[in-house]
């Protein structure tokens, strides 16, 4: 089954949107393996679970520290069903669900994204845009510091 995500970070407002294939059990939160990434110290890595019972879509809550599914808080590891338009909320996130009709996976399938296109979105989302800053010119830094030193 084909689910779009759209995750918007509650304290900058940013939205990051990613499409899932759900063919068995996909767990989001922290991990690096998580299809959408989320930070913050009250996640957790395992957060929650998407997976498919009877071709519905299920969400389960993994952590004590919270899942909500349109306003509602949800049990620990008692599934629940998910609609399209469904909103899930983690702790500093708000994550829109919209499921994709099979009409529309067909006319998508022929459209192929490059894998780098793919790492490269991600590993920029997995870093705030400060510490990618703060890398550049550290950077910099080690590459004046050698120039000085070789001449």
């Amino acid at each position: 089954m084909q689910v779009t995500l759209i995750r918007l970070n509650t304290s900058t407002q940013e939205t990051v949107e990613a499409q899932v294939d759900i063919e068995d059990r996909v767990v989001l939160g922290r991990h690096l393996d998580s299809p959408l990434l989320l930070q913050g110290e009250a996640l957790s890595r395992q957060h929650f679970a998407l997976f498919i019972t009877d071709e519905q879509l299920m969400i389960e809550n993994l952590s004590a520290n919270g899942t909500r599914l349109n306003g509602e808080a949800l049990a620990v590891q008692n599934p629940s069903s998910l609609q399209s338009g469904d909103l899930v909320e983690v702790p500093g996130y708000q994550i829109r669900v919209e499921l994709r009709e099979a009409s529309q996976n067909e006319a998508t399938a022929e459209i192929k994204v490059p894998v780098w296109q793919t790492y490269g979105k991600a590993a920029l989302n997995f870093f705030d845009p400060l510490e990618i800053t703060l890398l550049l010119c550290a950077i910099a830094c080690i590459c004046l510091f050698t120039y000085y030193i070789a001449t």
